[in-house]
């Protein structure tokens, strides 16, 4: 009797909390992070995928890196790539970071604590994913969709270092 009453209250406390800061960021988080590196189910080969993906984006800007000059149109590409693949490395690596940090629930309450100024924004984020789920989006326009997401989050998830 006493087992089933204190699973009951612990269901309501877990239903109540995906409502709050730390359980919407979650939950953008993880469909970010399931976007970029598309796996079979389970977080731990995601996190597996993810940091083979992050070792691919590595050789790629170490590759660029090595190509650049400023004298010819191609160094210049290598330029442009190695500024682009850099740039991903880093989101990638901050949503691997946050994806980790947002499924210790231990963090909750310090999180949330850390998220109270960002609470408006980040429920309206949570709000237009799922509206955007809701409605059909041509293929181009989706990708930009999950793009200004990721720009927006960023920052909120630098702050949670």
């Amino acid at each position: 009797m006493f087992f089933q009453s204190a699973s009951k209250v612990k269901k309501d406390i877990i239903s109540e909390n995906k409502f709050d800061s730390y359980g919407q960021l979650q939950t953008i988080v993880d469909t970010l992070l399931r976007r970029e590196v598309p796996s079979p189910s389970g977080m731990h080969q995601l996190l597996y995928h993810a940091n083979l993906r992050l070792e691919q984006f590595r050789i790629a800007y170490s590759y660029h890196r090595e190509h650049i000059a400023l004298t010819s149109a191609i160094g210049l590409f290598h330029k442009e790539a190695y500024e682009e693949t850099f740039k991903y490395f880093n989101q990638l690596q901050l949503l691997i970071d946050a994806y980790i940090s947002l499924n210790i629930e231990e963090n909750r309450q310090q999180i949330n604590h850390r998220l109270s100024f960002k609470e408006h924004f980040i429920e309206e984020l949570s709000k237009e994913i799922i509206e955007f789920n809701n409605h059909y989006t041509l293929p181009f326009l989706e990708e930009k969709f999950w793009h200004a997401i990721k720009e927006d989050i960023m920052p909120i998830l630098a702050e949670l270092r």
